[in-house]
């Protein structure tokens, strides 16, 4: 990323965290910055498309950190730890950034940025789940979607008061004492004789929430093609169906589906009952009648 790009990104999140992006306006970025408006248009066509960059600026910066604990070769417990150590340092060094955030993840805000923050959370989820069951065990599985949460709402507690209300903590003295307090949750949940709250499917309507349609019908095929792997049908008939799903993984990559090819493909999985729930809601998502 060019310099003065970043530096532009910098200036703006400074206001944008101060007055908010509805008041915030490009004369007050430039005069700020110290450039005209005709220089700033160089760099962003409009000060939406700035807001994009700035959470993608950010959101690269903290996945590329992640990516970086996740291939240490430690136990899942302590990625998890590791990981709670820097979201907080991350966020404590970027408080300006992550009071834009969440600030405008309440306004009305343009397509782009509310479909990359869903794709965010929606990522954030699924890392989540994956590091809770490595780091625990399977016997967790049916309380996996309450776990997620039930983390993900200590943290976000204390986020709120170090990060916004800025009592100081230690990001690692954080880290070991939240994963003291998972272990007494998975513990607690380990004995627990009640049923679980949030069960599979409350969990998948709140995260299809998430999805744009592309997505959906992605998962969906996805999740044809896991579902088939684990089924006992012909080598040849599985991979005439694997064909099928490669195809239609390549029309929902289209700028424009064309729905009638989907409401034709689909048949081929008609007869195997396995595969009935993730036909029905691709026709869902492109409003079409299976054949």
């Amino acid at each position: 990323m060019k310099q003065r790009r970043k530096e532009l990104i910098e200036t703006a999140i400074k206001l944008f965290a101060e007055k908010g992006f509805q008041s915030t306006s490009v004369q007050d970025i430039v005069s700020s910055y110290g450039i005209s408006k005709g220089a700033f248009y160089n760099y962003f066509s409009s000060k939406e498309e700035l807001l994009v960059d700035i959470f993608k600026y950010y959101n690269d910066k903290f996945n590329l950190k992640t990516d970086e604990i996740d291939a240490l070769n430690i136990s899942p417990r302590e990625k998890l730890q590791k990981r709670i150590y820097l979201q907080f340092k991350y966020f404590m060094r970027h408080r300006d950034f992550i009071v834009m955030y969440f600030r405008e993840q309440n306004q009305s805000i343009n397509e782009g940025l509310r479909n990359l923050m869903k794709e965010h959370t929606l990522n954030m989820l699924q890392k989540e789940e994956k590091l809770l069951v490595a780091s625990y065990g399977d016997s967790i599985q049916p309380y996996i979607n309450d776990l997620v949460l039930i983390c993900l709402g200590i943290r976000n507690s204390y986020m709120k008061i170090t990060v916004f209300d800025g009592i100081k903590l230690d990001p690692t003295e954080i880290s070991y004492f939240l994963m003291e307090r998972i272990d007494d949750v998975v513990a607690g949940i380990k004995r627990s004789s009640l049923d679980p709250l949030l069960t599979k499917s409350l969990f998948k309507e709140y995260t299809n929430g998430l999805l744009s349609n592309q997505q959906k019908i992605l998962s969906n095929l996805l999740s044809i093609k896991e579902t088939l792997e684990s089924l006992e049908i012909t080598p040849e008939k599985k991979e005439e169906l694997y064909n099928v799903i490669h195809y239609l993984i390549e029309e929902n990559n289209k700028t424009e589906v064309k729905k009638y090819i989907f409401q034709g493909m689909l048949a081929n999985f008609k007869p195997i009952k396995e595969l009935d729930s993730y036909r029905k809601e691709i026709a869902k998502v492109l409003e079409i009648e299976l054949l």
